[in-house]
């Protein structure tokens, strides 16, 4: 949700709660005062009509003062005492034609010598109209109110927030890879400049870091790969001679060692180049093709271990990806099938519009197949693995927005990778 979202959701419940605590308040002292004035003319004519009955000889049994207002008066035989009662009840009004609230003032009083219970009645009718204008009012003043902020609000926001916005969607374009400077406009929020200094200064520091660690990378793999050449080099031409057997094993030892530290290495630069985005340019590749060619390069090692393949294309996909990764993310996912196999079991690739299923026979993976995408964490003791072919399949999924999942049936000893680029294109 939005800044400015949240904000009006805030500045909405304030105002709903004020006003309705304020409504409360105002409609409890306007209902008080009114009260308080009906009580005031109830008594102001209770001594009125006390005056005329004592001193006009002409009594009627019920007067009637302005319209819906009512007097009754009743004689009795004895004093009933009954001293002045207030009450709100319901009458019928002549004038309205249907049961309106009336405020009730009963009391006593001996007239000329005889006992009478008098009750005026006065319609509350004017208090309702009142009351509901005074709320219409109210009402409309809140809507006009919540409107009003609600559009100067945004307004301000959008003022105010404006150099915020230009700073993240600079943010958004920005690349390591292709790092450009941010050019953002002064404004007259000092936290915003304050905030973009900052910003420049770190982007600053990266951009140095990030060159820094390229050349780093690219010298080191560079310097290694001469000595390890060597070495491997080297250990060839020990293996030629006319060794002991103990020694040839030692020789052996250094050739693998040297061959799995260079597969190590190439991984691992690969891993950098992957993650520092060097690999942006991406081509369209039809993936049935370009799955047939690289099934061709493994021709030999799926024969040698007497594998039986079955490929089943149900569409032929074109995606757009890198050269150089596809080739590592195909290569890297038919050698795991191939390697992490057993001698005479099975492939099974399926290709459709939007996924690759790979199902391969094998022995259970020694850690829970989630681990296995995490750099040096290997399925098997295979000298030849370095861990990390997983883990560059797992990288370029996630540079393309691509979905793996991996998983083994204990059943079946079978091992199933799916690949999903759906969410990709």
């Amino acid at each position: 949700m939005k800044l400015l979202d949240i904000a009006n959701r805030y500045y909405l419940v304030v105002l709903i709660l004020v006003f309705s605590i304020g409504s409360l308040a105002a409609y409890s002292v306007l209902k008080g005062i009114i009260n308080h004035e009906f009580n005031e003319k109830l008594f102001a004519e209770k001594e009125q009509l006390i005056f005329e009955l004592n001193n006009y000889e002409n009594l009627q049994k019920t007067y009637y003062l302005n319209i819906g207002d009512v007097i009754d008066i009743r004689e009795v035989e004895t004093n009933p005492m009954v001293s002045s009662l207030l009450i709100d009840t319901t009458m019928y009004d002549q004038y309205e034609k249907k049961e309106l609230p009336f405020r009730q003032l009963t009391f006593s009083e001996e007239i000329k010598g005889k006992y009478y219970v008098i009750t005026i009645s006065k319609s509350l009718l004017p208090n309702l109209d009142l009351i509901q204008g005074v709320s219409e009012i109210m009402i409309g003043i809140a809507l006009l109110l919540m409107v009003s902020l609600g559009f100067l609000n945004r307004w301000i926001f959008k003022k105010l927030w404006k150099p915020f916005y230009q700073i993240i969607d600079q943010l958004q374009r920005f690349k390591i890879s292709q790092p450009i400077p941010l050019d953002i406009e002064p404004s007259d929020v000092d936290e915003f400049n304050k905030l973009s200094a900052v910003l420049d200064e770190m982007i600053t520091k990266n951009i140095k870091d990030y060159k820094t660690l390229r050349e780093y990378t690219d010298n080191t793999s560079h310097e290694i790969q001469t000595p390890l050449a060597i070495i491997k080099n080297k250990a060839e031409i020990l293996m030629q001679e006319d060794l002991t057997e103990s020694q040839m094993m030692e020789v052996s030892k250094i050739y693998e060692a040297s061959t799995r530290l260079a597969r190590l290495k190439e991984g691992l630069s690969l891993l950098s180049k992957i993650e520092n985005n060097q690999y942006i340019a991406s081509e369209a590749i039809n993936l049935k093709q370009y799955l047939e060619k690289r099934l061709e390069s493994f021709e030999e090692l799926i024969e040698l271990k007497q594998i039986t393949l079955t490929t089943t294309f149900h569409s032929e996909p074109t995606v757009h990806w890198h050269n150089d990764l596809a080739y590592m993310l195909i290569t890297n996912l038919l050698s795991n099938a191939i390697k992490h196999n057993i001698q005479e079991g099975y492939i099974l690739i399926i290709l459709n519009q939007n996924s690759l299923l790979i199902r391969n026979s094998g022995k259970e993976p020694l850690i829970s197949t989630d681990q296995l995408f995490e750099r040096f964490k290997r399925s098997s003791n295979l000298r030849e693995s370095t861990g990390l072919g997983l883990s560059i399949v797992k990288r370029i999924t996630t540079q393309y927005n691509m979905k793996i999942d991996y998983q083994y049936s204990q059943d079946k000893k079978e091992h199933t990778i799916e690949l999903n680029w759906d969410h990709s294109e």
